[in-house]
């Protein structure tokens, strides 16, 4: 038996007072880190338009298409995430916590030899993923619970860090002018930490106390490798481009997980009778798994007088449940009875799609502004416990870009945001929701913002 089936009473802390929150990036996007100056100012929609090394990413094979290899810097990234509660703590207050850092970024550069000829070799390294997310909370209400108004305390503590870094080998080759294909084989190392525990805690009118309390915690690091395959197609005005990424090819990796639950005078089963559990296990070096999908992209872009108009799009395949850490099960120290501590995941289909545009003001100055979506893949009613990250997140972009030398330097700015009700996204959802919680969780909205700003450059070799 799953022991994320008994604790129904434990979803009564996602309605906690926020006291502390930070959070960067998302663990469930694809689009929601952009690469390159040029490219980020363009949303990221230049799967048929790359022109620097940026390429590397978004389609290799326009690495061939343009003739001067360069050292590509993201420069000084910095943004500012916002995460806002509404509904999460009294009637009128609305929480809420920003944090500054610096955003991810890629490093690019080409590889020179004369005798290569019409092939191109490069290499990257970029942040694929990286999510920083805490929250703890607690909070004590009257709530008919289980036997009258009762008093009940909670609180509840959540962090996840995680990183998943890509090393990229490109090579690219031009059949003529006009056509090119090329190929990414990568490196990724994916690198990720959480720990959820919830307290619940309840005096009834007889006097009785009642107590529950659950820890998950795991950590992982895994080494998997995949390809990312493109062809540019340069016709003046008109380019198109189209790539394939595959599925990740899982390599090797370990992890650990720990399960501690604990209960004393609450029904767990709900036959009127109350329980007590104690179950504690903690498993390590065990072999860990990463899956990634399937995605097709397709983007172009016009040229009319002064003005470049960009559109991309990209399909991303779901991603079956799968075992993240393959644990074994155990048994509860207080009953014999077999339980899962388990870490596993999945992830729906999607397709996110961008616009962006770009004006020539004049020589070695030019303008750039940008819409994307970037929804979740999150399956909604899964019952994994991996992904935090329901909410899709728009993202708009502005900026300039201007010439000295033989370097480019870039200004700008990108917002992005995106909402989801707390219900789904703090409630983990390996607990159900009883039914007299339902109506408590459902008004409590989560808000998500960030602002990026834009100091890049990139310099030829």
């Amino acid at each position: 038996m799953s022991i994320h089936k008994r604790f129904d009473l434990l979803t009564i802390v996602v309605i906690l007072s926020i006291s502390g929150t930070h959070l960067s990036a998302q663990d469930s996007h694809y689009w929601n880190l952009q690469y390159g100056t040029r490219s980020t100012l363009l949303g990221g929609a230049v799967i048929g338009s790359v022109s620097d090394m940026a390429a590397t990413y978004y389609n290799p094979a326009a690495l061939a298409l343009f003739p001067n290899p360069e050292i590509l810097l993201s420069g000084k990234v910095y943004q500012v995430n916002t995460l806002n509660l509404k509904g999460g703590a009294d009637e009128g207050i609305d929480l809420s916590s920003s944090q500054v850092d610096a955003a991810p970024s890629l490093f690019a550069g080409s590889f020179t030899f004369k005798w290569l000829k019409d092939h191109k070799l490069s290499y990257s390294i970029l942040t694929r993923q990286q999510m920083k997310y805490g929250i703890e909370g607690r909070r004590g209400i009257m709530r008919d619970i289980t036997s009258g108004q009762e008093l009940v305390g909670r609180e509840l503590t959540a962090d996840q860090n995680l990183s998943d870094l890509w090393f990229g080998i490109s090579w690219a080759y031009a059949w003529n002018s006009k056509i090119a294909v090329g190929i990414t084989q990568y490196l990724a190392v994916r690198d990720q930490k959480a720990r959820n525990q919830f307290l619940v805690q309840s005096l009834n009118p007889a006097g009785n106390v009642a107590m529950a309390t659950l820890i998950r915690q795991f950590d992982y690091k895994n080494f998997r490798t995949l390809w990312k395959g493109g062809m540019g197609i340069n016709l003046d005005p008109l380019t198109l481009g189209i790539t394939i990424t595959t599925p990740s090819l899982n390599l090797t990796g370990s992890g650990s997980a720990l399960l501690n639950a604990a209960a004393s005078d609450v029904d767990l089963d709900g036959d009127g009778t109350e329980d007590q559990l104690f179950a504690a296990n903690y498993q390590q070096d065990v072999s860990s798994t990463y899956h990634t999908p399937f995605s097709i992209g397709g983007g172009l872009s016009y040229k009319w007088g002064k003005t470049r108009v960009h559109a991309s799009a990209e399909w991303f395949d779901a991603v079956q449940k799968f075992r993240v850490l393959e644990t074994s099960n155990f048994e509860a120290q207080s009953s014999g009875e077999s339980l899962e501590n388990r870490v596993d995941h999945e992830l729906k289909s999607i397709i996110n799609y961008g616009i962006g545009i770009e004006i020539n003001f004049k020589e070695k100055l030019n303008g750039y502004t940008s819409f994307v979506t970037d929804y979740s893949a999150a399956v909604p009613e899964t019952r994994t416990n991996l992904a935090i990250s329901f909410w899709d997140i728009y993202h708009l972009a502005a900026g300039l870009a201007f010439t000295l030398g033989r370097s480019e330097f870039t200004l700008g700015v990108n917002y992005a945001f995106g909402s989801d009700n707390l219900k789904r996204s703090l409630a983990f959802p390996e607990f159900s929701v009883s039914e007299n919680l339902e109506d408590f969780l459902q008004n409590a909205e989560l808000s998500y913002r960030r602002l990026k700003f834009l100091i890049g450059f990139s310099f030829q070799i």
